[in-house]
């Protein structure tokens, strides 16, 4: 992993345990057989919506040894990925520090990711911590009190929708950028292929050229 990347990840890192509410899509390789792991912080006194997803941003190659885990403070597993699939979501309610961990093979005991197989994969990850709403203390008395608090509820659950609508955009973005560059490259190639076949024709042409002049010349000499 070069320096650059590493520099990317203590940034993300430092960023998710900086900041008091975490609110962002990222993208981190991760290497054949090894895992990476990111730490945030939900408000402690109140219980936040966690919500996230990945996606693996290789196309070209099978997602089978991607695996994604969601710990607690406690290390206890609140959600993994499901086996074998290339993107998936999760939404959780909860407090205090969390860890998404995700893996590129087989890790010690764990059976639902397949083993490594010696490529490194690129995945892009969202994670986001919301807290509820400001509610007064009588707030949930009345009728109008509930529905209001139920349409709430019901327009974070709209919100979450589309922050992970937003966040697969992203990581199309990113695949077209990938696809360019690697287009770009293919077409840097191609020319100097063809720039390179060029001036080898020319100059099998003028070493025919001059040996024909020579034959000819030969010929009349005789």
């Amino acid at each position: 992993m070069n320096l650059l990347l590493s520099f990317l990840l203590f940034a993300v890192a430092f960023q998710l345990n900086a900041i008091g509410i975490v609110d962002g899509a990222f993208a981190t390789i991760v290497d054949s057989g090894e895992e990476e792991c990111f730490s945030f912080r939900a408000p402690s006194n109140v219980e936040s919506t966690i919500s996230g997803n990945y996606d693996c941003l290789d196309d070209e190659i099978p997602p089978n040894p991607i695996g994604v885990i969601l710990y607690d403070s406690k290390q206890t597993p609140l959600w993994r990925s499901q086996p074998r699939a290339s993107e998936g979501a999760f939404s959780i309610r909860g407090s205090g520090k969390f860890e998404l961990c995700i893996q590129n093979g087989r890790q010690g005991s764990d059976d639902f990711a397949a083993d490594a197989d010696g490529i490194d994969r690129q995945v892009g990850f969202a994670i986001r911590v919301i807290p509820p709403p400001s509610r007064g203390p009588g707030e949930e008395a009345g009728p109008d009190n509930r529905l209001t608090s139920h349409l709430l509820d019901l327009s974070a659950k709209m919100m979450e929708g589309l922050h992970t609508m937003g966040d697969h955009q992203e990581y199309m973005r990113e695949r077209e950028n990938r696809h360019s560059a690697l287009a770009d490259t293919t077409l840097s190639r191609i020319m100097q292929w063809t720039v390179l076949e060029a001036i080898v024709l020319i100059l099998i042409s003028c070493g025919q050229v001059l040996y024909l002049k020579k034959f000819f010349e030969q010929r009349r000499y005789l």
